[in-house]
This record gives structure tokens, C-alpha cells and sequence, in this order.
């Protein structure tokens, strides 16, 4: 019996992870193409029972850590030399690729979080674990192609041609400009604020989950 459950449970997993090979990109192309709609498809589908929601799309938070494994897997096959950590836990989780990855999909969902909980702040909603959820799961679909994107861009960046840093800041530049334009057309339409206040307040969203990551690196990593 044990083995039999052993079995079914490998046939999920098989069929699970192939899927992402159908369902990936699919969740990808509507991400890029119409942000705004996956946004309201995410909040559509977060009010169905949980066995029916995201059943033609990855999850938000599925995607996300795909793409950055996806990322890495791409600083990977670069083979680019990392800056040495300077602390101890810096050390330890750089010597390990799963627990890199752990932090970096930390690190990254905390632009999704600033986002809901600004959305939450501008609906005057009270912040708790299920107000928060509905947010956060459809900011985690915008928040991946923009996580690929500066992956790539780090890249680029980190390379010796000067043709390929200028590359990477460029597209750096295109990808805050496409997030934070969706950002702020997405508090513009749902909460009804004019389009400068909505944008001024997705740049300072930006600004502070950037600052935020960027705290959270260097107090761990040392970089």
C-alpha cells in the first residue's frame, strides 16, 4: 500500500512539473502582453474554491519562484563568478544553490508585498493574512517577468564587453519603467487616484522595496 501511494504520488510530481513546460510560458506571454488583465484574473480567481482557482495558469507564487530559478539558471549557464559574501550566514547560504534560491525568491516577493500593502493602504483596508493574500498573489504575476528581466540585465551588466553593460542598463531602465507603469495603472483604475499621484506613489513603492532588498543583501550577504 505504501509503495502504491509512493507511486500515485511520483505520477503527480511527473505530471505537475511537465506541465510547467505547457503552463510556464502560457502564464508568461499573458503576464507580458496584458499585465493589467492577469492582475484582475489573479483577484477573479483567488474568490473561487482553492481546488478551482489558477486552473488554466501557473499561481502567482509558483511563477515567481520558476522564473527566478529560471534567472539563476541563466547567471548559471553565464558562468559568472559571484562577489564573496562577507558574513558567516553569507557564506553558508551562497555554498548552497537551494538555499540561494530561497533568499533570492525572498528577496524578490518583497517588491509583490510593498505593492499589496500599498493597495491595501490606498482602499483604507485593515492589513491581516487574508486581505494581504488576495494582493500579494497577483502582484507576484507582474513581479516576474520584471524579476527575469533585471536577471538578466545583472548580467549583462556583470560582463566584460562594454556593448553588453550597456545592454544590461538598458534594459534595466525599460524594465523599472514597464513595473512601475503597470504599477501605477493598476492603483490608478482600482483605486481611483489620479494618474501622477498613482504614479509618484508605485515609484515610492518601488524605491522602498528596492531599498528594502537591497538592506536585507547586504545585512546578510555583506555584499
Amino acid at each position: 500500500m505504501d509503495f502504491l501511494r509512493i507511486v500515485r504520488s511520483l505520477e503527480e510530481f511527473l505530471y505537475e512539473v511537465m506541465s510547467w513546460l505547457v503552463f510556464y510560458p502560457k502564464t508568461m506571454w499573458r503576464a507580458l502582453r496584458h499585465p493589467l488583465e492577469i492582475l484582475r484574473y489573479s483577484e477573479r480567481e483567488m474568490s473561487d474554491k482553492p481546488d478551482d482557482q489558477f486552473t488554466d495558469l501557473l499561481s502567482p507564487p509558483l511563477f515567481l519562484m520558476i522564473t527566478i530559478l529560471l534567472s539563476h539558471s541563466i547567471e548559471i549557464a553565464s558562468h559568472q563568478v559571484l562577489p564573496a559574501p562577507s558574513t558567516s550566514i553569507g557564506k553558508e547560504l551562497m555554498a548552497s544553490e537551494q538555499n540561494l534560491l530561497i533568499l533570492r525568491s525572498i528577496l524578490f516577493a518583497i517588491y509583490p508585498l510593498m505593492f499589496a500593502m500599498r493597495r491595501l493602504k490606498r482602499q483604507k483596508l485593515p492589513l491581516d493574512r487574508e486581505t494581504l493574500r488576495k494582493p500579494f498573489f497577483a502582484q507576484c504575476y507582474v513581479a516576474a517577468p520584471a524579476a527575469l528581466a533585471m536577471g538578466i540585465a545583472a548580467i549583462l551588466a556583470r560582463a566584460h564587453a562594454v556593448e553588453a553593460q550597456l545592454a544590461g542598463i538598458i534594459l534595466c531602465l525599460i524594465t523599472i519603467i514597464w513595473y512601475v507603469g503597470v504599477e501605477a495603472t493598476w492603483l490608478h483604475r482600482q483605486t481611483r487616484v489620479r494618474m501622477a499621484p498613482a504614479i509618484r506613489s508605485a515609484l515610492g513603492t518601488w524605491l522602498a522595496a528596492t531599498l528594502l532588498n537591497s538592506a536585507i543583501s547586504v545585512m546578510v550577504l555583506g555584499l
